[in-house]
């Protein structure tokens, strides 16, 4: 099998063995979506489908589980934020691809994150920090650090590109209207969560028009690592 090559590099996406010791349940969906031409994708403004569950238990279980972690505490769900933006008619168009996993996000009721591979040096790993890594939150240039401990996704150099699993988002890693490359996850910590896969389908077909390659791929304690292959 051989490994698609990325500017240069091959593209890993791990589950830790840290993170599964201390999750042992967790699960991600995720998405590589290559050769991508974002300029045709058009923007919209992600909405939320009519409930299929009890929106409001969901997000006291998230609060629940971000409590009992490691880590900020004003950290909260990235779903949280936008279920209540869609409840109070606040969400708006950001991005073509972000609206895009945004709305996948809402459609399967499960936290969505998207980065640029080219920026990732060829590793996305959900690990636990050290608390010495480097993180430049979304929009800002000041470097930050993570808690010892927290669950947050890092690079293949260590820098944080997510803080408390899917909270808050780097500046460095984050999508633009030139990428090229993009990975999409959607972690489930439980079976009593949400699976993400719903969200993964319909973003997969909004996408296949626009890109030359799709590769889809699930994330266990039973299979932790993925490979981009050819």
């Amino acid at each position: 099998m051989v490994p698609i090559a990325i500017n240069g590099g091959d593209m890993r996406v791990i589950l830790s063995p840290a993170l599964l010791q201390a999750m042992p349940e967790m699960e991600v969906s995720g998405l590589l979506a290559l050769d991508l031409d974002a300029a045709a994708l058009p923007a919209r403004v992600p909405s939320l489908p009519e409930a299929t569950r009890d929106l409001e238990a969901l997000l006291q279980d998230w609060k629940r589980l971000y409590k009992a972690l490691p880590g900020d505490k004003k950290a909260r769900c990235s779903l949280e934020y936008l279920v209540k933006a869609a409840q109070k008619d606040k969400l708006r168009s950001i991005l073509p691809l972000v609206d895009l996993y945004n709305q996948a996000s809402l459609i399967s009721l499960a936290p969505f994150g998207g980065e640029d591979v080219d920026r990732l040096g060829g590793e996305l790993r959900l690990d636990l920090a050290r608390g010495d890594e480097v993180f430049v939150p979304l929009g800002r240039v000041e470097a930050e650090h993570p808690l010892p401990g927290e669950a947050a996704w890092l690079n293949g150099g260590r820098e944080v590109v997510c803080r408390c699993l899917n909270w808050l988002e780097s500046d460095r890693f984050k999508l633009t209207a030139d990428s090229r490359h993009a990975v999409f996850v959607s972690e489930r910590p439980d079976a009593g969560f949400p699976s993400g896969e719903a969200g993964m389908d319909w973003l997969e077909r909004k996408l296949a028009p626009h890109a030359g390659r799709l590769v889809r791929f699930r994330l266990s304690a039973a299979q932790p690592v993925f490979d981009a292959t050819a």
